[in-house]
C-alpha cells in the first residue's frame, strides 16, 4: 500500500507553453524599451544639432554687432565650421520703422542638411547712415 505522503505529491517546474509564454512577454517587453533607446538616442542628436546651431546663430549676430562696417539692407550667406561640423548661415538685414535700426533675420542649417533650418534667430542692429 502506497502511504498518503506519496499520494500528495505535486509536479514542480514550469510546462514548455509556460516557458514559451513567458518568453514571448519579455521579447516584447525587450523590444520596447529597446525602442525607446533608440528613439532617445535620436532625440539627443537632435537636441545636440539644434543647440549648436542657436550657438551658429548667436555668434554670427555678435559677429554683425561687432563689425566696423554695418551690413547693409538685404541677404548674405555664408558657412562656419563649428564643433567639428559645418553650418550654413543665411542672414536678411530689413529696414524698420525706426530709421536708426535694422532687423537681422538668420537662419543656420547643417551644411550636409540643407534642406532643415535648425534655428532662427532675430536681432537688431544700428542702421547705416
Amino acid at each position: 500500500m502506497k502511504s498518503p505522503v506519496n499520494m500528495h505529491r505535486v509536479a514542480a517546474g514550469f510546462t514548455l507553453v509556460e516557458v514559451l509564454v513567458a518568453v514571448a512577454v519579455l521579447a516584447i517587453a525587450l523590444s520596447a524599451v529597446i525602442g525607446a533607446m533608440a528613439q532617445q538616442a535620436k532625440n539627443a542628436g537632435y537636441l545636440r544639432d539644434k543647440t549648436l546651431a542657436v550657438l551658429v546663430a548667436h555668434n554670427r549676430l555678435a559677429e554683425l554687432q561687432l563689425e566696423q562696417e554695418l551690413p547693409a539692407t538685404g541677404r548674405s550667406d555664408g558657412e562656419v565650421q563649428m564643433s567639428g561640423v559645418e553650418w550654413t548661415w543665411r542672414a536678411q538685414v530689413t529696414e524698420t520703422e525706426d530709421p536708426y535700426l535694422n532687423r537681422v533675420d538668420l537662419e543656420v542649417q547643417m551644411s550636409t542638411r540643407p534642406d532643415a533650418v535648425l534655428a532662427t534667430l532675430t536681432g537688431f542692429l544700428p542702421a547705416r547712415r
